[in-house]
């Protein structure tokens, strides 16, 4: 019950997690996640990627939710922040219903 304690807690573990080194070693970057929906059909994953990388984005990180009864699947992507809009658009562009 002691909230001073638990503060102090959460304040050291935050700076600890704040030394943790980014990917490859370098600082940590602001990461924005990107819902794009993605047909349940084969290699439709893999134009998503295509796509990405004809944009010149890195996706730093993916996760893939399957909708039950529907033939579609969300896929998460993050990417960079300072990218995150111009992916949008660029995405969108290309067919691809995207969102934050």
């Amino acid at each position: 019950g002691d909230i001073g304690a638990i503060q102090q807690i959460l304040s050291v573990g935050n700076a600890g997690v704040a030394r943790i080194p980014a990917k490859h070693g370098g600082p940590a970057r602001t990461l924005a996640e990107l819902w794009v929906t993605v047909q349940d059909r084969q290699g439709e994953l893999a134009r998503l990627f295509a796509d990405a990388a004809d944009l010149g984005v890195n996706i730093e990180d993916v996760r893939i939710d399957h909708e039950p009864e529907r033939p579609v699947g969300s896929v998460h992507v993050w990417v960079e922040e300072s990218n995150a809009e111009a992916v949008l658009e660029a995405l969108n562009g290309r067919g691809w219903p995207a969102h934050r």
